[in-house]
């Protein structure tokens, strides 16, 4: 067998990330190895497979590999524009009216689902981090209650609209807030809104 020339490997896989970089996370195909490197099919295969068992990369011997792991780091993400829609409390709950809404454009790999954003009043939810004024990331939900509990969610109750974590305690909705200054809430009627998903937040 031909001894291993390092500068191959080395060109080979610097082309695959560049490759990587400048086509959104694509890598090429054994093809386009072939092409830039001028090297036959078998030659470009067995360099490939080097780079394989080296880490570098994940093959699966029919043309189509990509980077491994941590090297996998070249995708490139376009935005959303998500509305913000008023406030949510985090405190005691009262109504807010959904105005005209203003728009976030936010990185897409943070979207799932129809999302929207609300901004945090109060201060009963700073054990997980939400702060009077912080943008809350909330994808739409309706699910039944027994689908959300011990999840953060943004519940319409009798009295608005709240930022709480929900839980069940005989058959009843209990709100938890994240601050021991607050007590559980346990309303007579729970509407599911959404399911806080990422808190945003500007530092001063």
């Amino acid at each position: 067998m031909r001894p291993i020339n390092e500068e191959w490997v080395q060109s080979t896989l610097e082309y695959i990330r560049e490759y990587a970089r400048d086509n959104n996370g694509e890598v090429p195909v054994l093809a386009d190895i072939m092409k830039e490197t001028g090297m036959v099919k078998s030659a470009a295969y067995r360099y490939i497979m080097i780079l394989k068992d080296r880490g570098f990369i994940e093959y699966n011997g029919k043309g189509t590999l990509q980077l491994a792991g941590n090297y996998n780091c070249y995708k490139k993400y376009g935005s959303v524009k998500v509305p913000i829609y008023g406030s949510v409390i985090c405190g005691t709950p009262e109504e807010e009216e959904q105005q005209n809404p203003e728009y976030l454009a936010l990185p897409e790999e943070w979207i799932t689902g129809d999302c929207f954003l609300l901004r945090a009043k109060g201060d009963s939810m700073t054990g997980v981090g939400v702060e009077d004024g912080d943008l809350v990331l909330v994808k739409r939900e309706h699910g039944p209650m027994t689908d959300y509990i011990g999840k953060v969610i943004v519940a319409l109750t009798e009295d608005g609209n709240t930022l709480k974590r929900m839980f069940v305690e005989n058959g009843r909705p209990r709100l938890h807030p994240e601050n021991k200054r607050y007590k559980d809430i346990y309303p007579q009627r729970l509407e599911m809104q959404g399911l806080a998903l990422r808190v945003i937040k500007k530092i001063a």
